[in-house]
């Protein structure tokens, strides 16, 4: 004789039934190829360090991470598309100081959520500027550039108006009470050969673009922004140790996936990036570039990315500075 299964009893089996299956998806997460998104054209820090990351976890994860350029509005375009994408964990993306931090005071208008739009899944990587003059300037330190922009007006060039570089010239010139006068361009390497030419007597660049020039001495860097020396150049002090306690800035490059991914696929891909980070050859990677490899907590990168864009936000209203 059959016992008759009540309303109750079957729901339960059948809630019972689904959870071997949910486990078992979570288990094979991924399944297929992960894309992530690179918010700017090919050729610059963040796209090398996606690549990079993406090579590594396409290892980890056992399934191909595609790296995928999607360029334009400052790298509004790809945030925008990343924002938009379903949240799977089959599209992740790279944020940057610029489109979390900057953008969101720099711009009236984005095609994205920078505040809860995306998970921080991990800031990977640091990366200071360098404040360069060219090899025949009168100032060896920094102090000595300090006292000279505090009795006149000096130029300085950085890669662009609202670029991280720009508006650490900015800050700097606020800290130290100097008249620093921005010089814009379309790239590092335009800023530089102005720099090189003597057109302008101070440069703000990152270590990636500028470090070069620095190694070939064909520039002399003052000072780097960092709270510490960099391995590449030990013999660059910082602008704290030059006289300025407290000063520190960089740049910074996190991993992103889009808001309403599972907790569970979040924290898998954070692990891994985070494995990566800390591997030996990447930190030797990193530092050999003038820079940090960074292994931050979903929670500390979270907070991290808050205060940065708390910080810059504020400086660049202050400064009047805008995009549009």
């Amino acid at each position: 004789m059959k016992q008759k299964i009540t309303r109750r009893q079957a729901s339960a089996l059948l809630a019972a039934s689904m959870v071997p299956a949910t486990a078992l998806a979570q288990e094979r997460y991924p399944s297929r190829p992960i894309t992530m998104v690179i918010p700017f054209a090919a050729g610059n820090v963040t796209d090398s360090m996606a690549r990079l990351l993406a090579e590594r976890l396409s290892q980890a994860l056992g399934q191909p991470v595609v790296a995928d350029n999607k360029p334009g509005a400052g790298g509004s375009v790809g945030m925008g598309a990343l924002g938009r994408a379903a949240p799977d964990g089959y599209t992740i993306g790279m944020g940057t100081i610029g489109t979390l931090a900057l953008n969101p005071a720099l711009l009236s208008k984005l095609p994205y959520d920078p505040v809860n739009g995306f998970n921080i899944l991990s800031v990977v990587y640091r990366g200071p500027v360098l404040i360069l003059v060219e090899p025949s300037s009168p100032w060896n330190t920094l102090k000595d550039l300090v006292q000279a922009a505090q009795q006149q007006t000096l130029d300085f060039a950085s890669p662009g108006t609202g670029s991280s570089q720009h508006l650490t010239g900015e800050l700097f010139k606020k800290a130290t009470n100097t008249r620093l006068m921005h010089v814009p361009n379309k790239s590092s390497s335009q800023a530089a050969t102005l720099l090189l030419g003597k057109h302008v007597p101070v440069l703000f660049d990152v270590t990636t673009a500028a470090m070069g020039y620095v190694k070939q001495k064909q520039l002399r860097a003052l000072a780097v922004t960092s709270s510490q020396r960099l391995t590449a150049l030990p013999d660059v002090p910082t602008v704290a140790e030059s006289g300025y306690p407290g000063f520190s800035t960089e740049g910074w490059l996190s991993v992103v996936s889009p808001a309403g991914t599972p907790p569970a696929i979040n924290q898998r891909l954070s692990a891994e990036i985070r494995r990566i980070m800390a591997l030996p050859d990447v930190q030797a990677t990193m530092a050999n570039q003038g820079a940090f490899a960074e292994t931050m907590s979903p929670e500390q990168s979270t907070a991290f990315v808050r205060a940065e864009a708390a910080r810059w936000g504020e400086l660049i209203r202050s400064s009047g500075i805008k995009l549009d």
